[in-house]
């Protein structure tokens, strides 16, 4: 990897981890403080327990959510290092703790429908070179129309996976609610960087 190509490797992860720590923030409840707080100064130690568990909540949270997206980018990255198409990155979606039902199997598909199409944004990214994220951004996409085409095909195969998850695991409720809070705050995220990026 050149340094040129490392440092703009750089920037697309450092982006990726801010922006699914800026989602996590959102989606993640922070603990309101208490009038009691400064009553009893001994909930003041519960309170800080609390904050801890939600720093903790946001790093992990933000964590699972950046996952896909170093896969690849590291499979871009793979891909343009050697020529030849990369597959193993697949591998990281199969999971020794669960049945292969078709289900999980449509889950795994829509992971890697996902992939395929960060790996194709991030190959055009690192053939790029910039000294900022906007900058990589506006010379592989020329308008905030072609730009905004991609994130809109990017969202279609988050919420394909997103659906595809919902069905293989029926979760609850507040699992639902986790999910569309995190497709509203990641679509107003994207909105907003737009309109940093093109003006």
């Amino acid at each position: 990897m050149t340094a040129t190509t490392k440092q703009t490797y750089d920037l697309i992860w450092n982006q990726e981890n801010q922006f699914a720590y800026k989602v996590a923030g959102q989606v993640i409840e922070k603990p309101k403080i208490s009038v009691w707080l400064v009553l009893m100064p001994l909930l003041f130690l519960y309170y800080a327990h609390k904050i801890q568990q939600y720093k903790a909540g946001i790093h992990g949270f933000s964590k699972g959510l950046v996952r896909t997206k170093i896969l690849a980018l590291d499979s871009a990255q793979e891909e343009l290092n050697t020529g030849k198409k990369d597959e193993e990155y697949k591998e990281a979606f199969v999971s020794k703790n669960l049945k292969n039902t078709p289900n999980v199997m449509r889950v795994r598909d829509k992971q890697i429908e996902e992939v395929e199409v960060l790996k194709a944004h991030y190959a055009k990214l690192l053939c790029e070179q910039g000294s900022s994220y906007q900058a990589l951004i506006k010379r592989a996409y020329k308008s905030s129309g072609e730009y905004r085409l991609f994130l809109n095909k990017l969202a279609k195969a988050e919420e394909d996976v997103y659906d595809a998850a919902l069905r293989a695991y029926h979760p609850n409720d507040k699992a639902r609610a986790v999910t569309k809070k995190m497709r509203n705050a990641t679509f107003a995220l994207r909105e907003q960087e737009i309109k940093s990026f093109f003006g």
